[in-house]
This record gives C-alpha cells, sequence and structure tokens, in this order.
C-alpha cells in the first residue's frame, strides 16, 4: 500500500463527517422528540388490549400441548425411560469403577491426541476433582452431559448430511436452528419436564435440542465446501452417490464435523446448572446448593469443577480433529511438554532433555511388553489357529503398541482392584480445599466500612443514574414510536424487507402482552453494554499496546468465558444484595470478555503503515489513537458490542434469581407455573429482541467497514 493512498483513505474518513453531522443531527431530533413525548405521557406505554385479547399465543400453545400430552405422552414417556436406563449404567460404570481407572480412561486418550501436556491437563482435572471432594458429582455431570453429546452428534451428524445433499431441506432447517441457538435454554425445559418428566432424561434431551444446532450447521458447511474438482473425480471413477459420501465426502470434512462437536461440547456443558431445576444431579446442583447458601468458596470450587470439564473436553475434542504430524525435527530433541518452536530457549531445552529420556524409556519399555505379549499370543493361538491369522494378530499388536499397551495397562488397573488390595475411593491424602479462605475474605468484605461504601455508590450510580431513568424512559415511550424508530432504523441500514420483518416481530411480544417487560429487558441490557464498553474498551486499549497487560488478562478472560454464570450470581448477591442493580452487575461481568477481546484484536490488526503516516504528520499518541486506530477498529469493537448484547440478554433468564426483571422473570415464573405457553412467548420475546438488535448492530458495522474501504 502506498503512502499516496493511506493518504488518500484518510482524507475519504475525514469527509465522511458531513454524513455523519447529518445522522447525528437526525439521532438528536429523534431523542428530543422521544422525551417530549415521554413528558407528555401519564402513564406506562400499554399495547392495545383489543390486539391482546385477539392473539391468545399463550392458550394456542397450552391447547397443543394438552393435545399432545393425551396423544403422545405414551411415547415420550418411553423414550424417556430407555434413556434413563442407558444413563444410569453410564453413570454407575463412572462412579462405581476405580478413580484410578477413570482417571486413565481419560489421560491415556489425552496422551495420544494431544501429546503431554493435554495429559498433564486431564491429569490435573481428575485430580482437582476428586481433590475438592467432588468426584462423584463430576462423574455424574460427566455421564448426563456425554450421553447428551453422543446422540447430538448422532442426530447432528445425519441432519447435517442431509441437509447438504438438499438445497430444499437446508431451507427449511435453517430457521429451525436459528431459533434453537436463541432461544432462552430455561424455555427448553418446560416441554422437557411435562413430556420425559423429571431428572436426568428431559434434561439430555433438553441439551439435545440447545446444543444441536453447531454441529448440524457445520457438517453442512464441511461437506458444502468440499471442491468440485473432488466430486468430479469420484463420480469419474465410478462412485455411487453413497459411496461418494462415506468415502470422499464426511472423511474430507471430518475436521469440520469434529469442530462442530467441540461446539457442541462447549453449549451442552452450558446446561449443566440449568438442568438441576429439572432435578438433574451433578456440578450444577452442587453451584445451586452453594447459592442456595451464599457459599461463595463452594461454588468457586464447583465452579472451576465445570471449568476444568469444559477446557479438557475442548483441548480433547480439538485434538481429535487435526491431523497427527508425522514428521520430526532433524536438529533438535522433539519437545513433549513446550511448544516446539521454544527450542531456541536454553532452560526449555534442560527441561526436555530429562522428559525426553523418560519418554523413550517408557515407550522402550512399553514396545518390550507389547512384543513379548504377541509373541505368546502366537504361540498360544498356533496349535488352534491358521498360521496367518496368527500373524495378523501379531502384526497388528506391534503397529499398535500405544493402544495394546494401553489395553494392557487398563486391564492391570482392572485386576488389581479385583484381585489386588484394591484401589478404594479417592485418596483423602489428596484432598484439599480453598473455599475457607475465600468465604473468609468475602466475609472480611462484606463488613469493611469501605468496600460497604463503595458497594453502596456503585449501586446509586447505576440505578439513579442509569436504570432508574432509561426504565422509565423506554416504559413510558409510546409502544408506536419505539415501532417507528426501529422500522426506520432497519429499512435505512439492511432494507425494506427486513423493515416489514422488524414490524411483524415487535407487533408479536406487543401482542403477547410483553411490552412492558420487553422495555424492562431491553433497558438491562443496554446499561449494562454501556458499562461494558466503559470498563472494556480501555482495558483493550491497554491490552493492545502493552503485551505483558495482555498476557495476564487472557487467562482471566479465558476463566470469565468458560465459568457458568451462576457462579457469577453469588458474591454479586452477597455484595450487592438482590435487586436489578445485582442483575446487571453479573450481566457485566458475564458480557465483559468479547468487548475487551475484539477490542484488543481491532487495534492489534491495524497495518503499521496507518501509524506511520500519522507520526509523519506530527500526531501525537492520542491523536492517532482517537483520530486514527478507534475509527479503523471501530468495526471489530462493534462486533465485540454485539457479542456482549446477545450475551446480555441470555443473562437475562439468569438474573431473576437475585431480582432481575423483564422478560427473564417471565420465563422462569413459567417453569415454577408449568406454564408452557406463558414461558415461550417469554422466551420468544427474548429471540425475537435478539434477532432484531443483532442485525441492526452487524448491518452499522458492515457499514462502517464500507465507509473505511475494509
Amino acid at each position: 500500500m502506498s503512502t499516496q493512498s493511506i493518504i488518500f483513505d484518510i482524507a475519504y474518513f475525514q469527509s465522511s463527517r458531513t454524513r455523519k453531522i447529518i445522522s447525528t443531527s437526525l439521532v438528536i431530533i429523534v431523542f428530543i422528540l422521544s422525551l417530549f413525548l415521554v413528558v407528555q405521557a401519564k402513564d406506562e406505554s400499554a399495547f392495545p388490549e383489543t390486539v391482546s385479547s385477539f392473539f391468545t399465543f399463550e392458550e394456542w400453545v397450552n391447547q397443543a400441548e394438552d393435545w399432545m400430552k393425551d396423544n403422545f405422552r405414551w411415547l415420550t414417556r418411553m423414550i424417556a425411560g430407555q434413556i434413563e436406563v442407558v444413563m444410569y449404567l453410564v453413570e454407575d460404570f463412572l462412579i462405581d469403577s476405580p478413580w484410578f481407572l477413570i482417571l486413565m480412561l481419560m489421560v491415556l486418550p489425552a496422551l495420544y491426541f494431544g501429546g503431554l501436556p493435554l495429559a498433564l491437563l486431564a491429569l490435573l482435572s481428575g485430580i482437582f476433582w476428586g481433590g475438592v471432594g467432588m468426584w462423584e458429582q463430576s462423574m455424574q455431570t460427566l455421564a448426563l452431559m456425554g450421553l447428551a453429546v453422543i446422540l447430538s452428534v448422532f442426530f447432528g451428524v445425519f441432519l447435517g448430511v442431509l441437509s447438504s445433499q438438499s438445497d430444499r431441506f437446508e431451507a427449511w432447517l435453517k430457521p429451525v436452528l436459528d431459533t434453537m441457538q436463541t432461544m432462552p435454554a430455561f424455555v427448553y425445559l418446560l416441554p422437557a419436564v411435562f413430556f420425559f418428566g423429571i431428572g436426568g432424561p428431559p434434561a439430555i434431551l433438553a441439551t439435545m435440542i440447545y446444543a444441536l444446532p453447531p454441529v448440524i450447521r457445520l457438517t453442512n458447511l464441511g461437506i458444502r465446501q468440499i471442491p468440485d474438482q473432488t466430486m468430479e473425480a469420484s463420480r469419474a471413477f465410478g462412485a455411487t452417490r453413497m459411496q461418494t459420501l462415506l468415502k470422499v465426502q464426511i472423511p474430507i470434512s471430518l475436521p469440520s464435523i469434529m469442530l462442530g462437536i467441540n461446539q457442541t461440547i462447549m453449549m451442552a456443558l452450558g446446561l449443566v446448572i440449568l438442568a438441576t431445576f429439572i432435578g438433574a444431579g451433578g456440578l450444577g446442583t452442587e453451584v445451586w446448593n452453594s447459592m442456595y447458601k451464599l457459599n461463595v468458596g463452594w461454588s468457586l470450587e464447583a465452579g472451576m469443577c465445570i471449568v476444568f470439564m469444559a477446557i479438557l473436553l475442548d483441548r480433547l475434542s480439538t485434538a481429535i480433529g487435526k491431523p497427527k504430524r508425522l514428521s520430526l525435527p532433524t536438529n533438535t530433541i522433539p519437545f513433549r511438554l513446550f511448544p516446539q518452536t521454544w527450542d531456541k530457549y536454553n532452560w526449555a531445552y534442560q527441561v526436555e532433555r530429562p522428559i525426553g529420556l523418560v519418554w523413550n524409556v517408557i515407550s522402550e519399555f512399553c514396545g518390550w511388553v507389547v512384543a513379548l505379549i504377541a509373541r505368546i499370543i502366537v504361540k498360544v493361538l498356533t496349535p488352534f489357529v491358521n498360521q496367518q491369522i496368527c500373524e495378523q494378530v501379531r502384526d497388528f499388536l506391534l503397529c499398535r503398541r500405544f493402544l495394546a499397551g494401553s489395553v494392557l495397562f487398563l486391564t492391570g488397573i482392572v485386576l488389581f482392584d479385583i484381585f489386588g488390595p484394591g484401589i478404594g475411593e479417592f485418596p483423602e491424602s489428596i484432598d484439599f480445599s480453598f473455599r475457607e479462605p475465600i468465604d473468609d475474605v468475602v466475609a472480611w468484605l462484606t463488613v469493611n466500612p469501605s468496600f460497604i461504601a463503595f458497594t453502596k455508590g456503585l449501586r446509586a450510580v447505576i440505578y439513579l443514574g442509569l436504570l432508574d431513568p432509561l426504565n422509565t424512559y423506554l416504559v413510558y415511550l409510546p409502544w408506536y414510536f419505539v415501532m417507528i424508530v426501529l422500522v426506520f432504523a432497519s429499512w435505512k441500514l439492511i432494507s425494506m424487507k427486513f423493515a416489514v420483518t422488524c414490524l411483524l416481530l415487535m407487533l408479536f411480544i406487543g401482542a403477547c402482552g410483553l411490552w412492558t417487560e420487553a422495555m424492562l429487558t431491553l433497558s438491562s441490557v443496554f446499561v449494562s453494554v454501556l458499562i461494558c464498553m466503559v470498563i472494556g474498551i480501555p482495558i483493550g486499549v491497554l491490552s493492545a499496546h502493552n503485551p505483558r497487560i495482555d498476557m495476564l488478562i487472557k487467562p482471566i478472560l479465558d476463566a470469565m468465558q468458560t465459568m457458568p454464570s451462576f457462579v457469577y450470581l453469588i458474591p454479586v448477591l452477597m455484595f450487592f444484595g438482590g435487586n436489578i442493580v445485582s442483575a446487571v452487575i453479573a450481566t457485566v461481568v458475564y458480557a465483559m470478555p468479547p468487548v475487551i477481546r475484539l477490542t484488543t484484536l481491532g487495534l492489534t490488526q491495524i497495518s503499521s503503515t496507518y501509524t506511520e503516516v500519522a507520526t509523519s504528520f506530527g500526531s501525537t499518541p492520542m491523536q492517532k489513537l482517537f483520530k486514527i486506530k478507534l475509527p479503523i477498529a471501530m468495526p471489530s469493537i462493534m462486533l465485540g458490542l454485539n457479542q456482549a448484547v446477545m450475551m446480555g440478554l441470555a443473562m437475562q433468564v439468569v438474573t431473576p434469581l437475585i431480582g432481575g426483571v423483564g422478560l427473564g422473570r417471565d420465563v422462569f415464573a413459567a417453569l415454577n407455573q408449568a406454564n408452557t405457553g406463558y414461558g415461550l412467548a417469554a422466551g420468544t420475546g427474548i429471540v425475537l429482541l435478539a434477532i432484531v438488535l443483532d442485525r441492526l448492530s452487524q448491518a452499522w458495522t458492515r457499514k462502517q467497514k464500507k465507509l473505511l474501504g475494509l
């Protein structure tokens, strides 16, 4: 890119100020008009009751549910019974088997697919589960989530393959998947309980519905992205459609399918705690009980168990999807623990030398044992079996030494447990706990005058300065004015077609009698996202300009994104009480990571040529940041805000537990009342708000990219 073209780009960007001034003036006029309407309003804006009385969505859903109960409940209960049998078999195996056997069943596949670092992560995860006294609960969660993921993968790959073979089926399935991914998870629990009862089976089926879309989408995408030349070559060799699918398309698209499985696992673990509300046990019950007793240390231990499980399954599924490297470095020893690129560091080389020595000794010993076992098997089988078959068995064992050695090792553990002294339960000598120090710190903070003053001040600022004025503004603003603004924005930013769609979506919310609750939901989300911007963007800027801060922030963000959202509720509830402000603060903590990450990403991806040109014109670092970097990075920052809005809307179903209001409270109330129609209407309202806000923010981001020439 030449200097002249960069100067032209900057000049073009500056010339768009006139267009921005016009847009800003229009926004100011609309805002002043809305304030006038709010001041003139004598009561809260109410959608016409005539429309609500005609559009009885809640009754229609409940009537349909009653009809399905009368005609299909026997089938759903039979399916639930079969799932329950399988689930208990898996759960009993995991709980009753020796803990060391289950640990090795995790470590050995991790060692084969991901090497020593992943094996150590699996070992650390298992020791953590048992060390904090939650081994049995972790096995219950693993059984429930494992069965849900297996069923999701089976049906998901099947539906993904069908979608890839039929454009009509794909077009029909897309809106269904969009609804499944945006519907609050609580809504799935209502029909699951109604048709499948209480306990593990409805939790598994609700998890399947929630976690199916990624594997369907990525299976379809992976198969459709196969080059036409590959398909033509397959047909040229006379392969049938089924042979092409099974031997060409699915093997080539396996990395994409594995990525879908990875995302399905992550989404399934996101429902661990919600499954507790319908009688499923495991780690979710631990988090819920700790929340009920306001025990922060207990909840953090249970939450960390879920985090370790999520990270382990994520890394393992990712490693399985990656092709194994066959080439090894020739000029240095192969690194087992650290990345191979670290061979330039002498300290890493010195650490890897003894690891490599031990690795080679163990490999040689295992190879010798497997070879000895192979000879013994051949000698035993020779008098009874054909010599060629004996040689094939020997060759298989010698070529699959890791598999054979693993089977022998696991068999030895089982025999030792049955015929030997036994392994017993998880050893108490490894037990540890950090809940008491955390509880002590929390207890100290709750009585510390300075911290109490800080929490009261923060609560007052958020409520009196942001939340209460915005609640009043949106609730008293006439419903038709809100619709006109949203429809006009949809028309200008996207298209007339989406403007009509936006009108219908907002009419649905109003016709269901949920207008006030929808406005309260918007208010909570907007305040949460505003706070995320105020805090997250400066942190993202610092991370982009300081690698040390970036390295410090990354693991914190990883923990924040994998920690169950329920865990955030407990300290927030203790420090700020049960109220709407606590709901906003918990949402901020949950939705903050994408704002920080994408701000950092947008700033670090800016070409250094832009800043060099600005420097040559005498710009200060602050001028470069505010006039060059932030405007160019704005599309990425807006994408982070878009993700924060989506996560904020998802959090609305959880925050009613600590005083949240809006549509989430209606969904939660419907679950307690077993009112599927009401819960589905409120959940659909959240989905529709998410669709409108998502499409508008993405359209604005695309417009900014176009203006910047990106």
